[in-house]
Formats: structure tokens, C-alpha cells, sequence
């Protein structure tokens, strides 16, 4: 593979961070009970964006290291860019930060296959014990992104001389001040049906 076919893969990938980030980040504001009054006037609306939003990070990380079943069927994830890393030390590095997450990304994956894209029915009807078995909290979630961006910086440096870092901090702070900015005009509204 060229490098230049590489690098398009990685940036494909990149973007699906990117959403991933914004989406966990603004879910996470918007879990904010201080808005209720913005969301009881707006339910509708906000109830299926808020679900939305969710479902973007939960499906989203799980497809990140999806494997290939077919190798004529390949999945463009992380695990699809590894096949291209020569093996030594850089190759292991990435591997170690990988494996570092698997009991967090196996629960990610229980919820993408058992709740998410299928309903199955032992789980539905036993949900709440599923919820206790494969939990997924937001501070795992967010040690999850921290090590994502390391990891896609750490391929993406076995195709260049120098170290590449990603930073998805601006999404942490730009989705709390877009959502607030949404907030204060649309609790004008609601000040000016009172």
C-alpha cells in the first residue's frame, strides 16, 4: 500500500473521531439538568437528538475496531490500518495501548451487537442485569477517547520521521459553548412566552 492510500485511510478515520468526540462531548452537556425547561418546551426535538447523539459515540466506537470477516469485505478501522504497520516495536506499542482498552471495547461491543443495531430478546428482557454485567461509564468512555487519539496518532507515525499527536480537546469546549450559546437564545424564547 502507498503511503498516500495509508494517510487517506488514516484520515477517514480521523473524521470518524472527530464525530465521535463531538457527539460524546455534546451528549454529555446536554445531560445537564439545568436545560430541563429548554427540553420540556422542546421534547420532542430534544428527545430524539439527545438519543441521537448517544447512539453517534456508542455505535461509532465499537466500529473503530471492527475486524474484517471477509477479506474481500474489508472494513476500514484500526484494526485494517495494523495489517500495514511493519512489525517491531512501533506495531507492539500500538498493540499494548489496544489491548490496554479491550475490557472496556468488549462491553462496547456487547452493546453495539445485543442493544444497539439488534434488539435481542434475552437482553431486552433482562436489561438492567445486562447494564450491571457490560457497563459503560463516562469516565471509562473518556479514557477510551484519550487512548483512541493516542493510538491514531501512534499509526499515524509510523508513516512519518516525527511523532504525530491528536488533541480532541477543542470538542470538549466547543460543544459546551455551541449548546450554551443554543440554550441562552432559545430560553429568550421561553422568556417571551411567559
Amino acid at each position: 500500500m502507498k503511503n498516500k492510500d495509508f494517510n487517506n485511510y488514516i484520515k477517514k478515520i480521523g473524521i470518524n473521531v472527530d464525530n465521535i468526540y463531538n457527539a460524546f462531548y455534546l451528549w454529555k452537556n446536554l445531560r445537564n439538568a439545568k436545560h430541563n425547561i429548554i427540553y420540556n418546551r422542546y421534547k420532542y426535538f430534544w428527545g430524539i437528538t439527545i438519543i441521537s447523539v448517544q447512539l453517534n459515540w456508542l455505535l461509532g466506537i465499537p466500529k473503530l475496531f471492527e475486524e474484517s470477516k471477509k477479506e474481500k469485505n474489508e472494513v476500514i478501522s484500526i484494526p485494517f490500518l495494523l495489517k500495514f504497520i511493519p512489525e517491531g516495536e512501533d506495531k507492539e506499542k500500538i498493540k499494548k495501548e489496544i489491548n490496554d482498552q479491550k475490557p472496556i471495547l468488549k462491553n462496547f461491543k456487547k452493546w453495539r451487537n445485543k442493544i444497539l443495531a439488534h434488539q435481542d430478546k434475552i437482553v431486552a428482557d433482562n436489561i438492567k442485569d445486562f447494564y450491571d454485567k457490560y457497563p459503560i461509564k463516562g469516565e471509562q468512555t473518556e479514557k477510551l477517547l484519550s487512548s483512541i487519539a493516542k493510538i491514531i496518532g501512534m499509526i499515524e507515525s509510523t508513516t512519518t520521521n516525527h511523532s504525530t499527536f491528536y488533541s480532541y480537546y477543542r470538542f470538549k469546549e466547543e460543544s459546551k459553548q455551541n449548546l450554551d450559546d443554543i440554550i441562552a437564545e432559545l430560553s429568550k424564547d421561553i422568556e417571551a412566552f411567559k
